[in-house]
C-alpha cells in the first residue's frame, strides 16, 4: 500500500510543481516582454502614461516631484533603471542627467525652446513631440499613441479652459507680482504682469532682493510667487518687506498628476491674491 500511495501522489505532486513552474515563467516573460521607458521627472513620465498603454509598457521616474533639478544626486539605483531601460525620456540640460551614463541610442533628448511645459499650451505641445517620438520608435503601438494623444490634447484643452474662466471671474488681469524665475510663465499665463523676478536662493544677492524690494513697492506688487522645487521659502523675506501675500507652487507635477497640480497652483494664487 505504502508503495501504491508513493506512485500515485507522486504524478500529482509532478503536476503541482509543473504548474506552478508555468505560472512563475508566465509571469517573469509577461514582466520582461513590457518595454521599460525610464523619464527623468514626473512631467515626462505623466506624460508617457497618457499616451503608451499600461499593459505594454512600464514607465517610471527619476526626479521626486517636490525636489530640485539641480540639487538632485542620482542614486545607484536610478543609474541601475537607465542602464537598463528600452528607452530615456528627458529634458535637455537636466544636469543630474548628466551622470546618468545614458546611452544615447535610446535617449529622447527633449528641448522645450524656452517654453515651461506646466503651462496648458506647451504642455499639449509636449505631448504631440512624445507621441511623435513614440510612434515613431514602436510603430505596432502607432494608433493606439495617436488616439491617447488626441484624447488627452482634449482634457488638457478642457482644463485649461475652465481654469481661464475661474482666472476670469477673479479679476487679477494685469496685476503686479514677483516672481521665482522658473514659474514666471505660470504667472503670465494666469494674466499678472511680472515686475521683478530672482533666482535660486543660493544665487541671489543682498543687492538684487533690495532691488527687487524697490521695484515690488514701485510697481504695486500685490503677491510674491515662489517655487517648491527651488526653494518654497525663497521670497518670504521679500514678501513680508512688501507687506504682501506669499504663495509658492509646483514647477513639477506632484504625486496627484499634472491636472491636479494645475488646479492647486491656480486655487493656491487666487487664495493668496485674495488674502
Amino acid at each position: 500500500m505504502k508503495y501504491k500511495s508513493f506512485w500515485v501522489v507522486l504524478p500529482a505532486t509532478a503536476f503541482i510543481l509543473f504548474f506552478a513552474g508555468c505560472q512563475s515563467a508566465t509571469s517573469e516573460k509577461g514582466t520582461a516582454d513590457k518595454i521599460r521607458i525610464v523619464a527623468s521627472d514626473t512631467l515626462l513620465s505623466g506624460m508617457s502614461e497618457s499616451l503608451l498603454p499600461a499593459d505594454r509598457f512600464d514607465i517610471t521616474v527619476i526626479l521626486p516631484p517636490g525636489q530640485c533639478p539641480g540639487h538632485y544626486d542620482l542614486k545607484l539605483s536610478d543609474i541601475a533603471r537607465v542602464k537598463n531601460a528600452d528607452m530615456v525620456v528627458s529634458f535637455h540640460g537636466l544636469p543630474f542627467m548628466q551622470g546618468a551614463e545614458i546611452d544615447e541610442s535610446r535617449h529622447f533628448s527633449v528641448d522645450t525652446q524656452g517654453r515651461n511645459w506646466m503651462i496648458p499650451d506647451a504642455y499639449i505641445t509636449g505631448i504631440e513631440k512624445l507621441a511623435a517620438k513614440f510612434s515613431e520608435l514602436f510603430p505596432e503601438h502607432a494608433p493606439v499613441i495617436e488616439e491617447r494623444r488626441d484624447r488627452t490634447a482634449r482634457e488638457i484643452t478642457e482644463k485649461k479652459n475652465a481654469l481661464n474662466t475661474i482666472i476670469e471671474h477673479a479679476a487679477i488681469a494685469q496685476k503686479t507680482v514677483i516672481v521665482a524665475s522658473m514659474i514666471r510663465q505660470h504667472l503670465e499665463w494666469m494674466g499678472f504682469h511680472v515686475a521683478g523676478e530672482y533666482n535660486r536662493p543660493e544665487s541671489i544677492s543682498a543687492k538684487e532682493i533690495a532691488d527687487i524690494i524697490r521695484t515690488g513697492k514701485t510697481e504695486g506688487a500685490v503677491l510674491v510667487a515662489d517655487n517648491l522645487q527651488s526653494g518654497p521659502e525663497a521670497g518670504k523675506g521679500i514678501s513680508e518687506a512688501l507687506g504682501i501675500s506669499h504663495v509658492t507652487l509646483a514647477n513639477f507635477p506632484m504625486e496627484n498628476g499634472y491636472a491636479a497640480t494645475l488646479d492647486d497652483n491656480v486655487n493656491a494664487v487666487l487664495a493668496a491674491v485674495a488674502r
